[in-house]
């Protein structure tokens, strides 16, 4: 039986069955007979051999196999061990080329991410013509090389037919305002030109409505510069001025009015309206001096008084009285409260979010365990520091009795700007956004900590409006809208701008109502509901 085992092993060495005849002679009892060392010395030569066919055929995985099987029968010879330094050798080569390609491949994807196609292409100009995953990047590269091709020819019609909108609406639903390629730069740049003409044009003719329509949808490409930034604080200026005369204070909306006209001296309309304003002022004036005034200590609130002034805070009418005898007021106690604003808010808008929105000047932000109750608390060490977020006229300030970092660098009083990183220690940061420099409102991502409510990742610093819309440029995104939605405060309610219908519980309201809490609230495609939050 022995003598037959051998025989069916060398039968199989002859017919090149190396591996079949390894298995047969494995057994022990073939390993000691003397025919059986023979055939092993053999079978080890042979494996040798073909180990270095497959090794000169870059087949690696078996080179190293057919090595290692003539390593056991014949031990580690000159031959096998030459031919494993051989094997490892290529292999860790092979390695280094593969690790280096990777790199390639990603460094090559960036470039042609980023606008830069033809040095993407460069750098895999010696790529294997088989290696599919340079053929995908080539791919990828014409790809963007004809949708870059196709933008700059849509914007180059929308420009001839003087369609700026447009123009600006095709390149902020694309992916390319970030790119680097020259024609994309270029095209970049005219828009944005283009953009601060027309804002300057429509200001110096009065039209401030549509400045800042066109400023809000340039903003999300040409955010950062100097001149978009001057155009948002004359918008801010005319904006203030404007409240200033519905509240009855032309005087100091004379004031601002005053900056607008250094920043945009061609703006003839400013002049008049100027004039008019500290006319007006100086006729309320003279009624706050006249009899009616007078009134004032008797516990009526004259036409004339402004905002602030004694006249004014000495008494409100309460909606709930009558206003006149035997006829009640039409306004209840409970339709009041549901429409009147709270300084501080949850606004949780169904499939976007939910966001804590604070009306305050004044914000605190720290570990919601801490000896100084925090308006904004966060689940974070108790330990940390409470800083204090202020915003002084449209400008935010952080400031901290402990260091603390902005931009990874130690400070305790800094000026924030769009994009600052603040952290109180490694574990608890945050971001700080102004999505539109033509709002005072500020957005807080809450990215390394988080609040008690878990759903609520962000942070709105309402100044005059909450902006809802597409883009970067909106303090709340949503794919939903076709158009921007402002929601702004007057009269101690939240009131609401868009074309669309504002419907309460699937009923609508006018305009004038102001958005109530606690109840369903449908603009076009979105819903949403605004809860109170009780000041501590």
């Amino acid at each position: 039986m022995l003598i037959l085992r051998i025989k069916q092993a060398e039968t199989a060495l002859a017919d090149g069955r190396l591996d079949e005849a390894f298995e047969i002679i494995r057994s022990e009892h073939i390993r000691r007979h003397y025919r059986g060392q023979k055939l092993i010395s053999q079978l080890s030569q042979a494996f040798a051999k073909r180990g270095r066919e497959n090794f000169e055929a870059e087949r690696l995985q078996d080179a190293l196999a057919d090595c290692s099987k003539a390593e056991k029968l014949a031990g580690n010879t000159d031959e096998v061990a030459a031919l494993r330094s051989d094997i490892c050798s290529r292999m860790e080569q092979k390695r280094l080329q593969d690790k280096h390609n990777s790199l390639n491949l990603a460094q090559a994807k960036r470039n042609i991410q980023a606008g830069w196609i033809s040095a993407g292409e460069k750098i895999l100009e010696n790529a294997d013509e088989n290696d599919s995953q340079a053929n995908a990047v080539f791919q990828q590269a014409n790809f963007a090389r004809m949708q870059i091709d196709e933008v700059i020819t849509k914007v180059e019609n929308a420009l001839k037919n003087n369609n700026l909108e447009n123009a600006i609406d095709i390149i902020r639903h694309t992916d390319i305002i970030d790119n680097k390629n020259e024609k994309v730069i270029e095209m970049v740049f005219r828009i944005k030109n283009s953009s601060i003409e027309k804002i300057k044009t429509d200001i110096n003719n009065g039209r401030v409505d549509l400045a800042r329509s066109l400023l809000e949808k340039i903003s999300p490409i040409a955010n950062g510069t100097s001149d978009i930034s001057e155009l948002g604080l004359v918008l801010n200026y005319c904006q203030k001025a404007s409240a200033h005369l519905a509240a009855g204070n032309p005087r100091q909306a004379a004031a601002l009015l005053k900056k607008v006209k250094v920043i945009c001296p061609n703006a003839s309309w400013i002049n008049s309206v100027t004039e008019q304003s500290l006319k007006a002022a100086d006729m309320l004036d003279e009624l706050a001096a006249s009899p009616l005034g007078l009134d004032c200590d008797m516990g009526f609130q004259p036409m004339f008084a402004r905002t602030g002034s004694p006249c004014h805070e000495k008494r409100v009418v309460s909606h709930d009285e009558p206003t006149s005898p035997g006829v009640p007021n039409r306004f209840s106690n409970n339709t009041q409260k549901d429409f009147s604003l709270s300084s501080r808010f949850v606004m949780q808008v169904d499939g976007v979010g939910s966001f804590l929105v604070l009306r305050d000047n004044k914000v605190t932000v720290g570990p919601v365990s801490s000896s100084v109750q925090p308006l904004v608390g966060l689940m974070a060490d108790p330990n940390l520091p409470v800083a204090t977020i202020e915003r002084i006229e449209d400008d935010y300030f952080i400031r901290s009795s402990s260091p603390i970092k902005v931009n990874d660098t130690t400070v305790t009083d800094k000026l924030l700007v769009d994009g600052d990183r603040i952290a109180l220690s490694s574990r608890c940061s945050m971001k700080f956004h102004i999505p539109s420099p033509a709002s005072t409102t500020a957005v807080i991502q809450l990215s390394g900590s988080r609040l008690g409510r878990a759903d609520i990742r962000e942070v709105i610093l309402m100044g005059r409006d909450i902006l809802i819309g597409q883009t970067r440029g909106h303090h709340i995104t949503t794919q939903s809208l076709d158009e921007t939605i402002t929601m702004y405060a007057q009269n101690g309610k939240l009131l609401c701008k868009t074309r669309q219908k504002v419907l309460v519980n699937d009923s609508p309201i006018s305009s004038n109502k102001g958005i109530p809490v606690d109840k369903q609230v449908r603009i076009g495609q979105i819903s949403f509901v605004i809860t109170k939050i009780k000041a501590t």
